[in-house]
């Protein structure tokens, strides 16, 4: 009998076939990233306790995704992104499972279920000038800064941050800033910023709208296009120079975190019909 993050398992790796689907047939790119690339080195597939699947287009080929997906998926599952809903708190897409249900525990508090999903990042360039490019790193954190702390009781206790930007958190969680900053025009800003630096023609690209932020712009050429991988059943596209890339996110990557380092995203409700305790 399968447990309930096996469950989950299958639903993403379904998702992801979907997805996958789609971007062979239409000559579209995509690669593992992340926990998802992760994975696919140190276990051939999920990280037994993870609970997503994270994925990244190179923008021109992220665009054309969200043009033809939602025909192309079937009535099942649905592009959600904060274009499609006023309501979703992010500025990447998910392709979710509608026949699921979950609730993402850092806004359990809403009391609002969501449903398993696969997160899609844009993977977009960055200013050749180093100078530039740190400004360019600058406005982008601080309009993702004024997003998240419009949804504020969401923002990650646990992550790992500096001194100072500890402070300033305490700070602004005693002021109103969930009336301050409007989150949508954040993202739409933010996403203006992005789209002026083609992935292929600079030295540095990324998904700075991941977890990691700033680390997760790498190198360009890290990427290459025709590098595949074991994940659980399929074969799944990832960055060539892997092990720069997770040696860059994670340090000793091969290293099996204890269980206090493990980060689990969602608790499951439901899926296809049945309940989960």
């Amino acid at each position: 009998m399968k447990t309930n993050i096996e469950k989950l398992h299958a639903v993403n790796i379904e998702i992801m076939k979907k997805i996958v689907d789609i971007c062979d047939a239409n000559g579209l790119l995509y690669y593992a990233l992340g926990g998802t690339m992760l994975g696919a080195i140190r276990h051939k597939g999920f990280i037994p306790w993870d609970d997503d699947i994270d994925l990244g287009m190179p923008r021109k080929d992220y665009e054309l995704f969200l043009q033809i997906a939602p025909e192309l998926l079937g009535k099942s599952f649905k592009v959600t992104n904060y274009k499609t809903d006023s309501d979703y708190h992010y500025y990447i897409t998910r392709v979710q499972d509608i026949n699921t249900k979950v609730v993402e525990t850092r806004y359990e508090h809403e009391g609002n279920f969501s449903h398993v999903s696969v997160d899609i990042f844009p993977i977009d360039g960055s200013p050749n000038n180093r100078v530039l490019r740190r400004i360019f790193y600058f406005r982008i954190l601080s309009h993702r800064a004024m997003m998240s702390l419009h949804y504020k009781n969401g923002i990650d206790p646990d992550r790992k941050r500096g001194v100072l930007e500890k402070i300033l958190l305490a700070f602004m969680k005693m002021l109103p800033t969930d009336k301050m900053f409007n989150a949508y025009n954040q993202k739409n800003i933010i996403d203006r910023i992005l789209k002026r630096y083609d992935m292929w023609k600079s030295v540095v690209s990324g998904n700075i709208m991941g977890a990691y932020r700033t680390v997760e712009m790498v190198p360009t050429e890290w990427y290459g296009k025709d590098t595949f991988y074991q994940f659980e059943d399929m074969q799944i596209r990832g960055l060539r120079e892997f092990d720069k890339y997770l040696s860059h996110l994670y340090g000793d990557y091969m290293r099996i975190p204890s269980e206090n380092e493990r980060k689990i995203h969602y608790k499951i409700i439901e899926i296809h019909g049945e309940k989960v305790e």
